[in-house]
């Protein structure tokens, strides 16, 4: 992994094969922030006395470590549940500079092993490491709230974009959750809304034009 400073000073990592990046060279924390916690976790949070996450791509755990932030400053019980199939090592872990809080190392030490385990008392992290495109889903129908939809764009890994995984995040969210990505391209929007869901087109993350939340109806 090449680990890359983006604008507003935190680091990324660049994928060895794909050569894509796992944030914007805007700006990970900041786009993290924008897209994940403000334009999705913070919407559920102001309905619930808990709330069940699911992410498309753990990556760094930065999505995870700025969630479990939230649940300490709010109280809220959070179940945070990842899928991933190709987990970042310790190693390149250990060199990303977005917090001295042991936490975060303690999001990376969990094992994969598709069991939930206490963070703290208000976080509870599950992680699969799993192909989002075989992973079973059937039990985990109307499970969640929201949906940090953060795979590889679409250019590269299509399949993950497509109607029929979109299908499926709509299944397991329940009534009134939603989805959000970075990704605004008409395909993932067209997906998106032949699967069921209501597309909302919001302002990107550090100048960026769009991003989109999709919202499952009540």
């Amino acid at each position: 992994m090449e680990l890359l400073e983006t604008a507003d000073g935190s680091l990324t990592l660049r994928h060895e094969v794909l050569g894509e990046l796992y944030h914007s060279d805007r700006g990970a924390v900041g786009e993290a922030e924008h897209v994940y916690i403000r334009a999705g976790l913070d919407r559920a949070l102001k309905e619930r006395t808990a709330v069940s996450v699911f992410e498309v791509g753990f990556g760094t755990g930065l999505n995870g470590w700025l969630t479990c932030l939230r649940a300490q400053e709010t109280g809220v019980k959070i179940d945070y549940r990842a899928v991933d199939l190709y987990p970042v090592g310790m190693a390149t872990v250990r060199q990303l500079n977005y917090t001295s809080d042991p936490v975060f190392t303690t999001l990376h030490d969990l094992p994969w092993d598709g069991l939930p385990h206490t963070v703290s008392e208000y976080f509870t992290l599950t992680k699969y490491e799993a192909d989002l495109l075989s992973f079973d889903f059937v039990s985990l129908k109307g499970c969640f709230d929201v949906v940090y939809f953060d795979a590889f764009t679409p250019d590269v890994q299509p399949e993950l974009w497509s109607e029929e995984v979109m299908r499926r995040m709509y299944a397991i969210l329940g009534p009134g959750g939603a989805l959000t990505t970075y990704s605004a391209k008409g395909t993932v929007k067209r997906a998106l809304r032949t699967a069921g869901f209501e597309v909302f087109r919001l302002p990107g993350a550090l100048g960026k034009r769009h991003m989109l939340r999709a919202v499952k109806s009540l």
